[in-house]
């Protein structure tokens, strides 16, 4: 594979601390520790047509796009890596996470070729449709070598500040929100471009940089078109100022740098060079300090700059480094002992069992006295406190979610009643059931609804008595979620008992990363029992639940005549009192004006109280007096 890069540029971002950093950390990767995973990326921020793409192909080498017609219009990220093979990946990854990435197959690279998978990415991209502005989809060029050393460059963007014909206010938003989100990164060096052609005061990109980055660790300044600038003008002044960070409002612990550009009919790169070198050795520009000015040194300082993000990951690495090892030490000495005969590993399976037994009946029993169970403020692995809240849990979604409606009275405030207790606050956002919220309705809305379901199922019972299968129809609507409650109380219930196991077992063999007895147990045992034990509880809640389901099951007779007995009493005490106080007023007057006695007549609390006093002489748990009232009424009328 053909891949044409100036690895001699490529170099230079690379101090000789680097590159053995870097060799280092290969050699640890192949004994798994030691990978530096957050690789700094240079990124470039600025105005429309501030140079931004252009800073980078002078870093690079690699073309690209800089005509003056055309502005970047969403990120392109250009990414080296070390491989022993030359390798080309190109992708389009999607904002839409849910899309997969859209590869391009390319059977070589060279330096002007970026403009080409640019136009193809763009297709891809939907640039084509109206009203495409800008995009977050992301296009990755990573190339790999022998040759190679790590390195990211991302071009992204411009800033603009005001809406134009081809660029709304929405494009605009997005460009924002692209950039900001490059430059939160911790890893992101802030390359901010600005323009010598400009004022300074116009550059949206220095206060975006001074906002993400206060401390500016991570920002460069680049001033792009100096040979724009009318030499002696305060304008130049100004800005020669900034570059030698002198500028107080826009100092940066990085500093600035000075580039002059290669214009558009200016073809070679190495050309390019030779141009600026030439401009900054002559006119005000040269007073310049020559680390502060020209490609070659921004290559430089970048390197520089790469290293000591790098350096600083290293401690990350050794800590990573020692927990491996210290890991690796933990594994070696449970394994023990070489294991050659059936006894030895008979003894070594009976040790684990052993083990295994004594902390499961633990944390079955609710002993936390072993470090396994953590401290005081520890809960994931105290097995009988988990079962225990999912008890509780389990009760609260019950009496709160159980049931597809509340009936409330008419009159009654709408009030929320199913606050979730303190201690369960914490563990339901862990472990959600996530029912459907119960929907209120009031009696006379449920009674309306019933009027019309009960005439649309009217049987051979008699005149004002309801059909006895419409209440059984009402209960398995309102009991509906119960399945779904009770489905998700095993799954999770389920799902934290095997946690518990898995980690016992981790805890007494090792990891199952780097354990096959570990893995072996949890692939043969563990995972196969609670599987089935999975089954078995679906099929208990089917059985549980089939009653319900088919309308057999039948509440236990006293409980539900008191119930229902208790209900009819209310209702007719709100009738008596609302009938009394309508038709005679004065009794529930004081006699304050004759007697000076403040106490009302008739209290409706004293009617309630009566009532519920008096036995209930209606009817038998039989309802047989509603069925001689019944035969008598038909009798009657027939």
């Amino acid at each position: 594979m053909d891949v044409s890069v100036d690895a001699n540029i490529l170099e230079q971002l690379n101090t000789n601390e680097t590159k053995a950093l870097h060799d280092i950390s290969d050699s640890l990767s192949a004994c798994g520790v030691g990978r530096i995973v957050n690789l700094p990326q240079i990124i470039v921020v600025g105005d429309q047509s501030a140079g931004k793409s252009s800073v980078l192909e002078a870093i690079s080498h690699v073309r690209f796009p800089v005509q003056g017609n055309l502005c970047t219009r969403f990120a392109t990220e250009l990414i080296f890596r070390r491989a022993n093979e030359t390798r080309i990946d190109v992708s389009v990854r999607f904002e839409d996470r849910s899309k997969p990435a859209k590869r391009f197959q390319r059977a070589g690279f060279r330096e002007d070729d970026l403009g080409d998978i640019i136009a193809e990415a763009k297709e891809c991209m939907g640039f084509g449709k109206a009203g495409m502005e800008f995009s977050k989809d992301v296009l990755r060029l990573e190339i790999e070598g022998p040759k190679m050393y790590p390195l990211s460059l991302v071009d992204l963007p411009g800033f603009f500040h005001v809406a134009t014909e081809n660029q709304s206010n929405d494009g605009k938003e997005t460009v924002d929100q692209l950039v900001e989100s490059y430059m939160r990164q911790k890893n992101s060096i802030i390359l901010v471009v600005i323009t010598a052609n400009n004022n300074l005061a116009n550059h949206l990109a220095l206060d975006k940089a001074k906002n993400i980055d206060p401390e500016r660790r991570r920002t460069i300044g680049v001033i792009t078109k100096p040979d724009l600038t009318r030499p002696g003008y305060e304008a130049e002044k100004e800005y020669i100022k900034l570059a030698k960070n002198q500028e107080a409002a826009h100092k940066l612990q990085l500093g600035w740098h000075v580039l002059r550009n290669r214009a558009e009919d200016e073809d070679s790169l190495e050309g390019r060079d030779k141009v600026e070198d030439a401009f900054f050795k002559t006119g005000a520009w040269s007073t310049i300090p020559s680390e502060n000015r020209g490609i070659v040194s921004l290559r430089k300082k970048l390197s520089h700059v790469l290293y000591s993000h790098i350096r600083n990951s290293l401690p990350g690495v050794i800590t990573d480094i020692e927990t491996t090892l210290r890991e690796r030490q933990e594994e070696l000495d449970r394994l023990g002992k070489s294991r050659s005969t059936q006894e030895d590993l008979r003894s070594f399976l009976l040790a684990i069992a052993s083990d295994f037994q004594r902390l499961a009946r633990d944390g079955i029993y609710g002993r936390y006295n072993d470090e396994f169970f953590g401290g005081l403020q520890d809960d994931q692995r105290k097995l009988r406190a988990q079962l225990r809240n999912f008890s509780r849990a389990f009760d609260h979604i019950l009496q709160t979610r159980g049931s597809t409606h509340v009936t409330v009275s008419d009159d009654e405030s709408d009030s929320e009643d199913d606050e979730i207790p303190v201690y369960l606050e914490e563990f339901l956002e862990r472990y959600p059931y996530n029912p459907p919220q119960p929907k209120k309705i009031t009696r006379s809305e449920l009674a309306e609804q019933l009027e019309k379901q009960a005439a649309a199922n009217q049987g051979l019972e008699f005149p004002g008595t309801p059909n006895k299968d419409l209440a059984m129809q009402l209960f398995k609507q309102q009991a509906s979620p119960w399945r779904g409650i009770a489905e998700s109380h095993v799954k999770l219930v389920t799902t934290v008992a095997k946690a518990f196991v898995d980690q016992v077992f981790e805890h007494v063999v090792g990891s199952p990363r780097t354990n096959r007895t570990t893995e072996a147990i949890l692939s043969t045992c563990v995972d196969p029992f609670f599987d089935e034990k999975e089954k078995v509880l679906q099929e208990k809640i089917d059985e549980l639940l089939r009653p319900y389901a088919q309308g057999y099951a039948l509440p236990l007779d006293l409980l539900f005549y008191d119930m229902l007995s208790k209900s009819s009493d209310q209702k007719l005490e709100r009738r008596i009192s609302a009938v009394l106080q309508e038709k005679y007023p004065q009794l529930y007057e004081s006699n304050t004006a004759k007697t000076g006695d403040t106490s009302k007549r008739v209290d409706s609390k004293a009617i309630a109280q009566d009532i519920n006093e008096e036995d209930d002489l209606e009817d038998s748990e039989f309802g047989i007096n509603k069925v001689i009232d019944t035969m008598l009424t038909y009798y009657t009328v027939r």
